[in-house]
């Protein structure tokens, strides 16, 4: 019989949520975070967000490009929003690498969730595991919510897209709402320094033809082999507790309705999750009254998730020509500062921590399409190459 480890908490998904909920406990015990893949493996998000987010964690190593401007095609227009917190792509392994790198005293392992036993222990892999804290970081699927008797994702509210990235440059993240090859859904190209990356989304969850439809938006018939990846992300707030285990990411449905903005909840609600439960590690607080805490913690922005996920189902629902004047009134400085204020506050950055109780100590430039670290990078090698070629 495989043998019972104990720890004093487990993560379950090492992507950005669990990655943040696993830093806040670094060093509070012992402390274990499974994936079915490694750190840094099964990329499907666009790798936009705000600035502010690579600044407060001190990761601008992974920074590509800054976009202090961002366009939405709508019935024919191009309609510009300048950003009053700018965005910026990123390098999604350098993201993870540098996080993932900061947990000296946590425990990273390759073991996929397999089930949980009916006195609460978690099989992951060939091991079983038991702990007094569990946080399911599980990504839209919510395996471990789901074992714990919660309801599974509501297919109805997840939005799907895939995407592919093409060499050529840019500046503003650029996006098309609604266009006549996907009525459901959008388009987008995100500048990354020394590539562009360029997908297709549909708000109803309609997974067959987004590919289909990329390659006739890029004027191409088909792409390569494995050159375009993709997935599902949820567009309702869900439930942040199941019985004694926090939610966290996409598996609490903490992804941004209408924007699709994902990595930013996760990693500021991961880290929510991961300080509440340290703070059971440490005695300062019963795992009731974390999980009251941080559920208190979420249910803040639930407003703000309804009013998004309503206007996300009004915008699909109503012919173009009606939503497009809304779009280009939202553009008008004084609304469109207010509306990026409240968008900022959703899932403030400012929450952000380096490491428990660290904030960072430098700044990030924010100038006019400035490319980051990242690119750099990528270029050096290839410039070594050539140089040794020579």
């Amino acid at each position: 019989m495989t043998t019972t480890e104990t720890y004093d908490a487990v993560v379950v998904g090492a992507s950005f949520a669990g990655l943040a909920a696993a830093g806040q406990l670094d060093g509070a015990g012992r402390v274990l975070l499974a994936d079915r893949e490694p750190v840094g493996v099964g990329e499907t998000s666009a790798c936009g967000t705000l600035l502010a987010v690579l600044e407060r964690l001190d990761a601008g190593d992974a920074l590509e490009q800054v976009h202090p401007t961002v366009v939405i095609n709508v019935a024919g227009r191009r309609v510009a929003f300048d950003t009053t917190y700018p965005f910026c792509t990123f390098d999604f392994r350098t993201l993870c690498e540098i996080l993932a790198g900061r947990l000296g005293g946590v425990e990273v392992a390759v073991a996929p969730f397999k089930g949980i036993e009916h006195d609460g222990t978690l099989v992951l892999g060939d091991r079983r595991v038991k702990a007094e804290v569990v946080i399911d970081a599980s990504g839209w699927r919510r395996v471990v919510a789901g074992a714990l008797g919660a309801a599974p994702a509501d297919r109805g509210h997840l939005s799907t897209g895939v995407e592919t990235r093409h060499h050529q440059g840019g500046c503003p993240l650029e996006f098309w709402f609604r266009p006549p090859e996907r009525p459901d859904g959008v388009f987008w190209a995100f500048p990354a320094g020394d590539h562009v990356r360029k997908g297709s989304a549909s708000y109803a969850g309609k997974a067959k033809g987004l590919r289909e439809d990329l390659a006739r938006f890029e004027h191409v018939e088909d792409f390569p082999a494995r050159a375009v990846h993709g997935g599902w992300f949820p567009a309702r707030l869900g439930e942040p507790v199941a019985e004694r285990a926090f939610v966290v990411g996409d598996a609490a449905g903490q992804c941004l309705p209408l924007t699709g903005e994902g990595i930013r909840p996760a990693l500021v609600f991961g880290q929510a999750a991961g300080r509440e439960a340290r703070a059971v590690l440490e005695g300062d607080r019963s795992l009731e009254e974390a999980l009251a805490r941080y559920r208190a913690t979420v249910v803040r922005s639930r407003l703000a998730y309804r009013v998004l996920e309503r206007f996300q189902d009004w915008s699909v629902r109503l012919p173009v020509p009606v939503v497009a004047p809304v779009v280009r009134g939202c553009a008008w400085a004084p609304i469109s500062r207010r509306l990026q204020a409240t968008y900022w506050s959703v899932a403030d950055p400012d929450t952000l921590e380096v490491s428990p109780g660290k904030r960072p100590t430098t700044s990030l430039h924010s100038g006019c399409c400035e490319t980051g670290a990242a690119v750099a990078h990528r270029k050096a090698p290839a410039l070594g190459d050539a140089a040794h070629a020579g």
